[in-house]
């Protein structure tokens, strides 16, 4: 199971993805439509089951054709990862001189990467035609044809400030006041191009006065061009068919026309990742044949599980229907996917990150399968129905030891006022309360248990437990309880 990779891959990973969701804010405000095109570039759920993809852009607008890639930065520079001796793996493989990188500064926090509210935007022939004043770094491992870090030279301000003067050799700016007299700084450009004009404002770590490419992206240029996606479907780059049967899912004007044309391409597309594209756009249209494709890779594909795992995908971000709700539950249950990943996407597509159909959550928060159990618990949003949470706290007062833990932790984890209100009513409806009852009490927060429960006596009951409910002290906040739970796994002396 993928979530019990390493805390500082996750770490990564939820930087890069809140990078993404930035980035794709500011596209719309400047009149974007952005849509992901790298599947999963914005969010942190790992899987273990590695998906053979295209080399993709993060970011695609469904109504100009324009890419972005999305680079995440605790340190804001102008650098981008290079493999010089793969050519499937350098910096720019697979991207058009017109396509657009963003570089996002980000910041550690409570809650985990926070990114800079502005990115940084460059086209891809900017960089190509800077790439000589670049430098390579170490190889990030010892392994042939490693990748390395590429750098442009930049000039990113640690301060706060405004520029007062720009020439051809220096840029001089006055930091922002605190507390003390502003001070000026002069930086040299030597060959670097100016980004900011007399007059403007700058933030510190998130703003690029100067570098080495000519220009930044000038993002207004690209709004202007209407994207053609059905004229790409017989593109020779797979890339471009890919971004095209992706596109077409969200482009109404071209709906009639749609059909036709995917149908067309999965009787003859070569690249398997297109044409399973292709069918899910196909099956969103309430295309049979769509349908029928993406079934046939998960029921009938043995050789290609990474294909299988991206099918299952497709049918998460379908949503809720007859076909997608059948299937995945089909998976689900299958004794063929015992033990295997594709099962716990199938649950995970249930829950808050797809279907929303937290009532088939049910079947199996107390699984055989752990991997499977806990995929399910996890599934459950804020927006869970009273219904299922009623079958919950049901679950509580039966008491089963297996299901009645994984009822209160589910219960833990969608939190709702109407969460604690049925746990509430069912503690007061019992003569002798149970067990399971007053431990999901003291597990939800405690202001609002105390709030809620008032005079009752049950207050004097679960009050010791609320002392160490999460985020009730210092030591049960995520970031320490498993920085204890790390540290106390080091107990060879």
């Amino acid at each position: 199971m993928g979530f019990k990779t390493d805390t500082s891959f996750l770490r990564f990973l939820s930087m890069g993805a809140r990078a993404v969701h930035r980035a794709m804010g500011i596209l719309e405000e400047q009149g974007f439509r952005p849509i992901e095109l790298e599947r999963y570039c914005g969010s942190n759920k790992i899987w273990a089951t590695k998906v053979k993809r295209l080399r993709l852009p993060d970011l695609l607008c469904v109504n100009t054709g324009l890419r972005v890639e999305v680079r995440a930065k605790t340190d804001l520079k102008i650098r981008m990862s290079d493999a010089p001796q793969n050519a499937a793996r350098t910096w720019d493989a697979g991207n058009r001189d017109d396509d657009v990188v963003a570089f996002v500064a980000c910041f550690d926090t409570v809650d985990g990467p926070e990114p800079a509210q502005n990115a940084v935007f460059f086209n891809i022939k900017s960089l190509r035609d800077a790439v000589a004043g670049s430098k390579l770094g170490p190889p990030k491992s010892a392994s042939e044809g490693a990748e390395r870090d590429r750098t442009w030279p930049a000039i990113i301000p640690s301060r706060a400030g405004r520029v007062l003067e720009v020439t051809p050799e220096k840029i001089i700016v006055e930091f922002n006041d605190s507390g003390g007299p502003a001070r000026r700084q002069t930086y040299t450009l030597r060959g670097k191009t100016p980004y900011i004009s007399p007059g403007e404002t700058f933030t510190a770590d998130t703003t690029i006065l100067a570098g080495a490419p000519s220009n930044l992206a000038d993002l207004r240029v690209p709004l202007q061009q209407m994207y053609t996606p059905l004229n790409d479907l017989g593109s020779p780059e797979a890339v471009d068919r890919y971004a095209a049967v992706k596109a077409l899912r969200f482009r109404d004007d071209l709906r009639g026309l749609v059909i036709p044309a995917l149908e067309d391409l999965l009787q003859r597309e070569p690249e398997h990742r297109v044409a399973l594209e292709a069918a899910g756009t196909a099956a969103a249209l309430d295309s049979e044949f769509g349908r029928d494709r993406i079934s046939q890779l998960i029921w009938h594909n043995d050789d290609r599980p990474d294909l299988r795992m991206e099918a299952i995908f497709i049918l998460t971000e379908l949503g809720s229907s007859p076909f997608t709700r059948e299937q995945l539950n089909s998976i689900a249950r299958d004794p063929a996917f015992e033990g295997q990943e594709a099962r716990q996407a199938a649950v995970w597509g249930l829950g808050k990150a797809g279907l929303k159909c937290y009532e088939d959550l049910l079947a199996f928060i107390d699984h055989a399968d752990e991997n499977t159990a806990l995929h399910a618990i996890a599934g459950f949003g804020a927006d869970t129905p009273q219904i299922v949470i009623d079958r919950l706290v049901h679950d509580l007062v039966a008491g089963n030891p297996r299901r009645a833990p994984a009822a209160s932790e589910a219960l833990r984890i969608v939190g709702t006022e109407a969460v604690l209100h049925t746990v509430i009513t069912a503690a007061h409806a019992q003569q002798i309360v149970s067990g399971w009852i007053l431990a999901t009490l003291g597990r939800l927060p405690p202001d609002r248990v105390r709030q809620h429960l008032g005079d009752s006596p049950l207050l004097e009951r679960v009050s010791p437990m609320l002392l160490v409910a999460p985020g009730a002290n210092w030591l049960t906040s995520d970031i320490v309880t498993a920085d204890i739970a790390f540290l106390l796994k080091q107990n060879l002396f």
